[in-house]
């Protein structure tokens, strides 16, 4: 068959769900299928009878790198020339950027090469499609490289549609309202001292007087203790040589602390942090002091520390 020219007349191309769409769905995710309609005609005579069609996409309306795999539908049956046909370019195909259909058939099927039709088909998002990739009003980001989804300068809640908090979970189903992390997820690098500030404060004088200040407390369920503060030790007035430390400590085993060797003055470790988990159950902490400094020249201790417990509330009391 001599062709002298042919064109594809898309009645629709629907894509109201996208990829970035998808990932909003609880359950299972819809796959990246869309809809892709049109009509063929052939030297201006519509087509009928079984055609071969193979339908890519593309970077740009001319050259280009073409963007997923081909979808090719052999002896596709053709009345007055149209067709509908479920175009799947993979989940990295739409990411935002702009993409073109290009559309090759033969006519009869099976026989001859492929023709190119031009230009190429642009494909336009439907209102409800910007909507998905753009989020609720606007303000959701969907990143496809890092598989997040963000959003800057607003609230969120879950169970609730009108947070009062940056994050705020209320009547969840089948079980509490508190948010859970999974062992290790959070650690000074995490929170830092401004997040620290509702915790728990704890200021612990040591020296050669009292070299052991205790505390104990419990939790109810395997927690995280996350310390963030400073520690100093101050000597008196005498000859150098002599030393002094200060440490923290759970349980018997070192969380923190240093050692210092200085004739006078004071020396002081800030933004000092730790996260170490805890089994549910009664715990004790204890600020230890001492050295040789404590003969002749005489120091002092001093640890201030915030102190938080995730998920369990932390209630600290001095014991003798």
């Amino acid at each position: 068959m001599k062709i002298n020219r042919a064109h594809v007349f898309a009645a629709g191309v629907v894509v109201a769900l996208l990829a970035a769409a998808a990932k909003f769905v609880g359950g299972t995710p819809l796959d990246q299928t869309f809809t892709y309609q049109g009509q063929l005609r052939n030297a201006g005579q519509l087509v009928n009878g079984p055609v071969d069609l193979r339908i890519t996409l593309w970077d740009a309306d001319v050259a280009g790198g073409q963007v997923g795999s081909a979808n090719t539908f052999n002896a596709m049956q053709l009345n007055d020339g149209r067709f509908a046909c479920g175009l799947n370019f993979g989940n990295a195909a739409f990411d935002g950027s702009n993409r073109w259909i290009q559309v090759e058939f033969r006519n009869p099927a099976g026989t001859g090469q492929y023709q190119a039709l031009t230009p190429r088909d642009k494909i336009t998002a439907t209102p409800y499609a910007l909507y998905a990739l753009n989020g609720a009003n606007g303000v959701w980001v969907y990143n496809t490289n890092e598989q997040a989804v963000t959003v800057t300068g607003k609230k969120v809640g879950i169970g609730t549609s009108n947070p009062t908090a940056a994050l705020e979970v209320v009547d969840a189903v089948g079980g509490d309202d508190s948010v859970k992390l999974p062992a290790g997820a959070v650690g000074k690098v995490e929170l830092d001292s401004g997040l620290l500030g509702s915790a728990t404060l704890l200021t612990a004088n040591v020296g050669c007087d009292v070299p052991l200040v205790r505390y104990g407390f419990s939790v109810d369920e395997q927690s995280q203790l996350i310390v963030d503060g400073a520690l100093s030790v101050e000597f008196g007035f005498g000859p150098g040589g002599y030393g002094a430390s200060i440490a923290v400590k759970v349980d018997g085993a070192q969380i923190l602390g240093f050692g210092a060797n200085n004739s006078a003055g004071r020396i002081q470790r800030d933004n000092v942090g730790t996260c170490i988990t805890l089994s549910a159950g009664e715990h004790v902490l204890e600020v230890l002091g001492g050295g040789s400094a404590c003969g002749p020249v005489g120091f002092s201790g001093l640890a201030r520390l915030n102190l938080l417990t995730v998920p369990s509330r932390l209630n600290l009391e001095q014991l003798p």
